[in-house]
């Protein structure tokens, strides 16, 4: 082995090892021995969406994180259940270290002397963006940035097709910032002719194209409410009255400062037109995302995403930054290995298909709530009395066994929440502790199902005074019944026809509902007899 190579390699490994420092650094400055992560204490909406995406890795839970599947399925597919929640923070801080080696990696091929390279690691790793990923270790921007760099160094190297059309594709399945990276692609093919470079990057987009499409076509997206002028002026707004509070992630501890000097170098100008369709829109994704609701106008700025998000600028900045080095070289190529495309195009066609072993279980939409317990406690529940019911057994949901409260109940009670009611039955209904009654016309129940077939729901209610309660599936009255005030029992057979594999809603009709108040005490679900 060449000298080179092995002052290359234990350059990798240096980096590495400043990564591990900084992992090191962060996690003590970040430690709280107060807060304990488990799999029902979670940090913010996002990280109950992964665990729960790891635990069950086949079914779907809510768009857009659901797509980003790549992390949770290893996670989910590598470890046992009890070792997923920490396998989220030793995944962080792994893809931390190795993205140190590959922001190296990446330097050198630019042409950075090996000192720049490596002091640009040093300070990458030490800026806010790194830091903020341990406030919240279950995001995918660790394992997402190791990926992105991946990428990098394939298409700055020129590297055979399939090996880009790779990288892109794990990027693709982790973070939607892949699209952002094809401009790279064109540019670098341009010298070959527009039609090449057209060509090239149809090629290396065409594997994270098809497995999105696959994706989507396993899990369709739920149908949400269109996005309006007036919720592109209000994110817009918020945005603007937000400049005093997110300027400051800009500079990045400094870096930014140091890019701006840098920019006074030809070498760095010149990377900057090159790169510009690509961290454009990498600069402006924490704004979008810090505004972004997901249900309408921005009413709130989310600050901490701008700093979170920024993460992925950090290659960019440090190409700039090690411009300031004049020892600067040539670019560098790295070793060729003949067999490497051949592997690629193996690995990218498997994870193309991937997405069609996935189940098709229609998922209720669960983001307008942005409540993570109870995206957790549904997910897990739906899935658990889904399997019951195919097994033929019978499912009891007792309002006096089933009473859960975020805040007031031991989270490890989790599994009492009452995750089978819907619209009608007032607000944060599943959170319940009290009587179920309906507050509405028009009250909803959750069926989870995976194998269509006739089930019997046996309803036992009362009210304050006689109404008429009629039963629908699938916009098909099944029956209703006379209840109240003595309490009732009443069995509706639900046709396999009127059902499908994922969370039934069941609606109860009463025109009486809001005096009334009629009460659900006690609801059993089985597979109805031939």
């Amino acid at each position: 082995m060449r000298s080179g190579s092995l002052r290359e390699i234990a350059a990798f490994l240096l980096a590495c090892l400043i990564g591990a420092g900084a992992v090191s650094y962060h996690h003590l400055t970040h430690f709280d021995p107060h807060v304990v992560w488990d799999g029902f204490n979670l940090p913010g909406f996002d990280a109950h969406v992964y665990v729960a995406m790891a635990e069950e890795p086949r079914t779907f839970t809510v768009g857009p994180w659901g797509y980003r599947i790549l992390l949770p399925s290893l996670l989910g597919t590598l470890l046992p259940p009890r070792l997923i929640v920490p396998g989220f923070e030793w995944a962080a801080r792994v893809s931390l270290v190795l993205a140190s080696g590959l922001l190296l990696v990446y330097l050198r091929v630019l042409g950075a002397t090996l000192r720049s390279a490596l002091l640009a690691v040093l300070v990458a790793m030490f800026t806010p963006p790194v830091g903020a990923v341990f406030d919240n270790p279950f995001l995918v921007e660790p394992f997402a940035l190791a990926l992105l760099l991946a990428v990098l160094i394939a298409i700055e190297s020129a590297a055979n097709v399939w090996i880009v059309a790779l990288a892109l594709l794990l990027v693709s399945l982790s973070k939607e910032i892949w699209v952002l990276l094809l401009p790279l692609v064109f540019l670098k093919a341009f010298p070959q002719g527009a039609a090449a470079a057209g060509l090239r990057t149809l090629r290396v987009a065409g594997p994270a194209i098809g497995a999105g499409v696959a994706l989507r076509w396993m899990w369709p997206p739920s149908a949400g409410r269109a996005l309006t002028g007036a919720d592109v002026s209000a994110a817009l707004n918020s945005i603007a009255s937000n400049v005093p509070v997110f300027a400051p992630e800009f500079l990045l501890g400094g870096l930014s400062v140091v890019v701006g000097i840098s920019l006074a170098r030809p070498s760095a100008r010149r990377y900057l037109r090159a790169h510009a369709l690509t961290l454009a829109p990498l600069l402006a994704l924490p704004l979008v995302a810090a505004a972004y609701t997901g249900e309408g106008a921005a009413t709130s700025f989310f600050a901490g995403d701008v700093r979170r998000l920024l993460i992925y600028t950090l290659p960019f900045l440090a190409a700039l930054a090690v411009c300031l080095d004049p020892g600067n070289e040539g670019r560098k190529e790295l070793p060729k290995a003949p067999s490497l495309h051949v592997v690629a195009m193996a690995l990218a066609l498997v994870v193309m298909l991937a997405p069609l072993a996935l189940d098709r279980y229609s998922r209720l939409d669960l983001n307008p709530a942005r409540d993570g317990p109870y995206l957790l406690g549904f997910v897990r529940e739906s899935l658990r009395t889904a399997g019951r019911l195919d097994r033929g057994n019978t499912v009891v949901l007792d309002p006096n066994e089933r009473k859960f409260a975020w805040g007031v109940s031991p989270p490890s009670e989790l599994e009492k929440l009452r995750f089978f009611l819907g619209r009608g039955f007032g607000p944060l209904a599943h959170y319940g502790i009290h009587d179920i009654r309906m507050r509405e016309s028009t009250a909803t129940l959750v069926v989870p199902v995976l194998q269509p077939r006739q089930l019997a729901m046996v309803l036992t209610m009362d009210a304050r005074e006689s109404v008429w309660i009629a039963v629908f599936a699938a916009g098909e009255r099944v029956g209703e019944a006379l209840v109240g005030p003595q309490a009732v029992q009443v069995t509706f057979e639900i046709p396999g026809a009127r059902l499908f594999r994922g969370d039934n809603e069941i609606q109860l009709r009463c025109a009486k509902a809001g005096t009334a108040l009629p009460r659900i005490l006690r609801l059993e679900l089985t597979q109805a007899k031939p």
